[in-house]
């Protein structure tokens, strides 16, 4: 399919798009905001009492994760779900916080309730099939009439729980095992409350648009002891919609925006969760893509901001997070031998803190657990934010030169020393690197940090006139 002719309406150019298929957002790591969480489709951060969401162009189906991205999937969902969350506030309180960019949602931290709150209006999906099979009953706890057909609007909306599981296959429960993860009948009946207004008002707001909302799912979370409304509302991922027109004409197919198109596909192919997961060709990514975008300009009646020219995406989230005060931009990640090399540590990140760099450290030994030595360089090799390594260790610097090894940043070697002898020792294991272990060596921890800003210098202008600023103090400080 030619990229020109995807899109029915104008959005992103054609080099946009081309670029975003072949360069969708895959992952955002961002080492400065801590341990990562990385969830199908979402990478997210823990600060304090806020959560940092960022929507990837990630795709999953049968709860397995595929390799391709879907050009601007991440931006959709994330846009979208903060559309909705605005609505559902009338009803229930969010986690809502801020958008600070298309891909990034900053929420309240929670408690999660392990319970997906599958919310049904027609007999469909996995419905239809647990229904054909006779197993309806013992997996929710309840009937339904007999007679129904493919694709039935039930006589009112009902509440298929699951339980979240951490092996990412999600566990159908009947009421009472439900009330039992939801921490009591109360809670749980209140969950079921919030669950069907919820699906009412997004039946009414897809009504607007000429859209059935066919099924869903709502995920709450506790603050304390308020319940509070959290993930994603009314997107494709969590939602089927169904034209209203296309359904009148013939209930038993209706055209449907959702990523039930993406799991027909897999069927067709054989696929249903079990074995390799099969590639994506481009045609397939670019026809999910459509009918996000499509899905978007039709529940919000506006055009999703897309590119207009090819960009990072995750230099922009960069960007964007250091504009919100979220990132400082560029970072230094210190590496230590062990807790002892904190006294050196600290005196280096005085300086960078003097200069607003950021600054995070490790405490790995490269003779004793080399195995996190070299995954934590090849966690932070796919770091979206510039980034220098200083590692400090003493005696035989191991540290230093496995990391330089493996590392496409720039690694500083500041060794540890106590005494004049001590120092000659540790000096020499610093200096005396391998071919292809680029490690530079300081020996002022000061030195070591003013090395590193001005090699991030190179990515940040701002820290570059600080860096002048700061040069032209000392200037001034010698003037006669």
């Amino acid at each position: 399919m030619a990229t020109s002719n995807l899109l029915s309406k104008p959005a992103a150019s054609p080099a946009a798009l081309d670029h975003a298929l072949a360069s969708g957002l895959a992952d955002c790591f961002l080492p400065e905001l801590g341990a990562m969480y990385r969830g199908k489709v979402r990478d997210c951060y823990v600060a304090g009492d806020r959560r940092i969401m960022i929507t990837s162009d990630r795709v999953s189906a049968f709860d397995r994760v595929f390799a391709e991205t879907i050009p601007f999937k991440g931006l959709v969902l994330n846009l979208l779900a903060a559309h909705f969350l605005r609505h559902a506030s009338r009803i229930v309180p969010t986690h809502l916080l801020d958008v600070p960019d298309p891909n990034v949602t900053v929420a309240r931290q929670l408690a999660g309730i392990p319970l997906e709150m599958v919310v049904r209006g027609y007999l469909a999906g996995s419905a239809w099939r647990d229904y054909q099979e006779g197993v309806f009953a013992r997996k929710y706890g309840f009937e339904l009439p007999a007679g129904l057909g493919l694709n039935a609007k039930l006589a009112r909306p009902i509440v298929t729980p699951t339980e979240k599981c951490h092996d990412g296959h999600d566990r159908p429960v009947d009421p009472a095992e439900a009330a039992r993860l939801a921490g009591g009948a109360a809670i749980w009946e209140t969950l079921c409350d919030h669950a069907l207004r919820l699906f009412e008002q997004g039946t009414a707001l897809a009504a607007e648009r000429g859209l059935i909302l066919v099924d869903t799912k709502y995920e709450f979370g506790l603050d304390g002891d308020e319940i509070v409304l959290m993930d994603e509302v009314h997107t494709p991922d969590s939602s089927r919609f169904w034209y209203a027109a296309s359904y009148a004409a013939d209930p038993a197919r209706p055209e449907q925006l959702s990523k039930e198109f993406l799991r027909d596909w897999l069927r067709e192919k054989g696929f249903s969760g079990e074995g390799p997961v099969p590639a994506l060709p481009p045609e397939v990514r670019l026809e999910i893509a459509r009918r996000y975008l499509d899905l978007y300009r039709t529940l919000t009646g506006a055009e999703p901001p897309l590119p207009a020219a090819p960009e990072d995406p995750r230099a922009r989230i960069v960007r964007n997070l250091r504009a919100a005060g979220i990132l400082e931009g560029t970072l230094v990640a210190f590496l230590m031998g062990s807790a002892s090399d904190r006294d050196v540590a600290a005196r280096a990140q005085k300086t960078l803190a003097e200069l607003g760099v950021a600054t995070r450290e490790w405490v790995v030994s490269a003779h004793k657990v080399p195995d996190k030595v070299f995954k934590l360089v090849a966690d932070l090799n796919g770091s979206a934010q510039p980034l220098v390594l200083i590692t400090i260790a003493g005696r035989s610097n191991g540290l230093s030169g496995v990391t330089a090894a493996n590392s496409v940043h720039p690694v500083i070697a500041l060794p540890a020393f106590s005494d004049k002898a001590d120092y000659l020792i540790n000096v020499h294991s610093s200096l005396q690197m391998p071919s292809e272990t680029p490690a530079v060596t300081a020996i002022d921890p000061s030195n070591a940090a003013l090395a590193a800003a001005r090699m991030l210098a190179l990515a940040d202008p701002e820290l570059k006139a600080r860096l002048a600023a700061r040069l032209g103090a000392v200037r001034d400080a010698f003037e006669v």
